[in-house]
């Protein structure tokens, strides 16, 4: 059986949210989370799905951790456990930074474009294959776990895009069904939905709904470390933003290091270049514009009417 918009699969320690089809409002602002808005104008969108920060986060604080620690065993006369931590860390941190690279490395995939006159999504594999599905053919689930370790509990979780393959478009889904699919990891719950409405509100309401691309190609590290300060120094203060933005959290994350090489692979954005992608690229004429199926008319205006209810009754709760 198809799974539809608002149906949970849930285990012990796991549960998967289906967000589409049909692609209804998420009840949550559309927020580009992860950076995959490539690039957008009134007819499409591409949506790309790669993302450095968090692995560079992790690595490079990781590698900080562990020099620190080296260090400090040296200061204090404990040479062996020093020699033992380096050797374990090199082999360990070695690995995990051999597999950032080799993905930073990797070229970047031909991105989804989401074509909103047309209510088409085009789809190109890294091998050259290529087809068109349809808007409301796309299955759109947040998947979310939780992990148990000594440390405690941590719930992670991302957006699974899934895509049928060009001659199985009007076969029902279920989970265990091949198709083509991405996946990425704002986080669980509220981020994965922000991240999909941010797809979802582009062919539904319009570009003016979603956020800009992210772009820092044609930017400097100085332009980019000046916008960033002042945006901290807004939310957070003079003194705060000196020392977190500035000193602690440079230390701790390196973000200018990441902004380099955030740079340097996104200093080319691959586009489609097929005469079939270009053709379907192109605008039409607001008369030929694809329109929404009666179900999906039906179930928009039956979840506005929820979230309206849902608002109001909060409002009533908040004044009570």
């Amino acid at each position: 059986m198809t799974q539809q918009v608002g149906e949970v699969n849930a285990g012990l320690l796991w549960k998967q949210e289906h967000l589409s089809p049909l692609p209804v409002p998420a009840g949550e602002p559309a927020s580009d989370v992860l950076g995959m808005i490539w690039r957008k104008n009134d007819t499409y969108m591409d949506v790309g799905s790669i993302s450095l920060s968090a692995g560079w986060v992790t690595l490079y604080s990781m590698t900080l951790v562990i020099v620190c620690t080296v260090i400090y065993s040296i200061t204090q006369g404990l040479y062996i456990a020093a020699l033992m931590i380096s050797m374990g860390s090199t082999v360990l941190m070695g690995f995990l930074w051999k597999g950032y690279i080799k993905a930073y490395r990797r070229p970047l995939m031909p991105p989804l474009r989401f074509h909103r006159q047309r209510r088409e999504v085009r789809i190109v594999t890294p091998e050259g294959e290529e087809w068109t599905v349809p808007w409301e053919r796309v299955h759109a689930i947040a998947p979310s776990a939780t992990m148990i370790g000594q440390f405690g509990a941590a719930k992670m979780g991302g957006l699974l895009l899934w895509f049928p393959y060009k001659h199985q478009i009007d076969e029902p889904f279920h989970m265990n069904k091949e198709g083509w699919a991405i996946m990425v990891s704002p986080g669980p719950g509220i981020a994965a939905m922000r991240q999909w409405e941010c797809i979802r509100s582009f062919m539904e309401i319009g570009p003016e709904a979603v956020p800009e691309p992210t772009d820092v190609r044609d930017k400097s590290l100085r332009d980019i470390f000046v916008e960033e300060f002042h945006k901290a120094r807004q939310h957070h203060g003079l003194l705060l933003t000196l020392l977190w933005d500035v000193g602690i959290g440079q230390l701790l994350f390196n973000p200018m290091g990441y902004h380099w090489l955030h740079k340097k692979k996104f200093a080319v954005i691959p586009d489609l270049t097929s005469p079939e992608s270009i053709a379907w690229s192109q605008a039409i004429p607001p008369e030929q514009w694809a329109k929404r199926s009666p179900e999906l008319e039906a179930a928009i205006a039956e979840r506005e009417k929820e979230l309206e209810f849902a608002a109001t009754s909060k409002l009533s709760s908040e004044a009570g």
